[in-house]
């Protein structure tokens, strides 16, 4: 049960996780390696390698696809056995055929192919699954979020900082569309990414297919089956699928997670300075001892969440594209750690959208701190003096603003014999195109979430 679990993600956040459990689970990839065992049978029987399979006999063969909870157990308990988890599949299937019409097929089973061969096939329906049907659409609604943030707060002015430092000008919802459009081609890719299959034997040269049944076109066969689950083909490596896809996406997850990593921290921030107020309920308790605590939970949440799964992420980045020779196993025992990588991207992107909807702007407050900071506008006194020729504008006017504080009065009486538009600039206005850059980017954003949900 969830309370004594060891992995948070099946016990603290069990509830949080559950779509994932049911992809990802060791029942999952049971009943995924049975699919592969069961459909390459009927593979098989199409292509006259064993007799015909009957309707009523696919009918049987296709329920073993969907075990049940005995079923599981008596796979495990031959793994136990004979120590071969994908070789314990096969057993079981030809203890299920006994006394049945398919008894005569046990033979064919896992016929000429290796353990790789229904594992990496099993692996990418899991990780195709998980990506199109939970991690995808949690990051949809993380970017719908985002994109509502940005387009509702599109001329809000507010301060910007450099190197921590008061810069000038900008528009909350313009910071957040700079994540949106940073965001827009990794959710974009990731949805659309193809994953590849091999299914060519013990070193990838289909040496004991070719040897049995020489008059078969193998590659073909292979390309035929590998290409049903969705995946391409790929017809050469050695005993393992060299995992090249795996590796393109998990850069790209973590590359996101970076990105995430970042709106948590600024959007932290943006709390610290009173910019933003988070709605909580009344027996929302912030601190353990101090009663007006409203702690930032849910990003540092999702920010904890993101580092895990960038650390795992990065061991499987560091650890797929490398097999000694022709095979080692080192990859086995990591490969079951991807789900629970997932686990924690789910986490961190359910917690950062749930943050989302708890912040608020604060106008006033975001509005103070900028009209008390008449000197962000120093960059506009500059260089229109440049405009009219003023070789030295940068050095005097830094001699005027630099470590000083100043005033709208104080603003008017510079800038009177610079410029006659600058007497009409304040912070509130100085904005460029922070407001239209920002509009096209949440109309890029509706775009690709239409194509998502589609």
């Amino acid at each position: 049960k969830p309370i004594f679990s060891l992995s948070v993600v099946d016990g603290r956040y069990s509830s949080k996780t559950a779509p994932l459990a049911k992809i990802f689970s060791e029942a999952a990839l049971i009943s995924n390696r049975i699919t592969v065992e069961v459909k390459y049978l009927l593979l098989l029987a199409k292509h006259g390698v064993t007799r015909p399979i009957s309707a009523k006999e696919k009918k049987l063969l296709l329920s073993f696809c969907e075990p049940s909870l005995e079923q599981l157990k008596k796979v495990k308990l031959i793994e136990s056995k004979i120590h071969h988890d994908v070789k314990a599949i096969e057993y079981f299937l030809r203890e299920s055929f006994q006394n049945t019409s398919l008894e005569d097929l046990s033979p064919s089973l896992h016929f000429g192919i290796t353990s790789e061969d229904i594992n990496n096939l099993a692996y990418r329906l899991m990780i195709s699954r998980s990506i199109k049907q939970v991690l995808v659409p949690q990051l949809a609604q993380l970017l719908t979020s985002l994109t509502k943030l940005a387009e509702k707060n599109a001329d809000q002015p507010m301060l910007a900082r450099t190197h921590g430092q008061l810069a000038i000008p900008t528009t909350f919802g313009k910071e957040v569309a700079v994540y949106v459009a940073r965001l827009i081609p990794l959710i974009n890719q990731i949805s659309k990414q193809n994953f590849s299959g091999k299914f060519n034997g013990a070193i990838g040269g289909y040496q004991a297919l070719a040897m049995a049944y020489p008059e078969k076109n193998w590659l073909a066969i292979s390309q035929e089956f590998v290409e049903s689950f969705g995946l391409k083909f790929l017809p050469l490596s050695t005993q393992i699928n060299p995992q090249d896809d795996l590796v393109d996406l998990f850069q790209k997850l973590q590359h996101l997670n970076l990105i995430l990593i970042g709106l948590n921290q600024d959007i932290w921030r943006y709390i610290s300075n009173d910019w933003l107020v988070q709605t909580v309920t009344k027996d929302n308790v912030g601190s353990s001892t101090m009663p007006q605590k409203v702690n930032p939970i849910d990003f540092e949440n999702s920010e904890g969440n993101l580092k895990m799964a960038n650390g795992l992420l990065l061991v499987f980045i560091n650890s797929f594209p490398i097999s000694r020779l022709q095979r080692d196993l080192s990859d086995s025992t990591i490969q079951r750690n991807i789900g629970t990588s997932f686990a924690h991207c789910l986490l961190a992107y359910q917690a950062l959208t749930k943050g989302l909807a708890k912040i608020k702007v604060n106008k006033e407050k975001m509005e103070e701190d900028l009209l008390a900071n008449w000197n962000v506008l120093a960059e506009a006194a500059q260089t229109m003096a440049r405009k009219n020729g003023d070789q030295t504008a940068y050095e005097k006017i830094a001699s005027l603003v630099k470590n000083k504080t100043m005033n709208k009065k104080d603003w008017q009486k510079m800038v009177k014999e610079i410029d006659e538009k600058l007497l009409d600039l304040n912070p509130q206005n100085y904005l460029g195109l922070s407001v239209s850059l920002t509009k096209d980017t949440v109309k890029k954003s509706y775009q690709l979430l239409k194509e998502i949900q589609s």
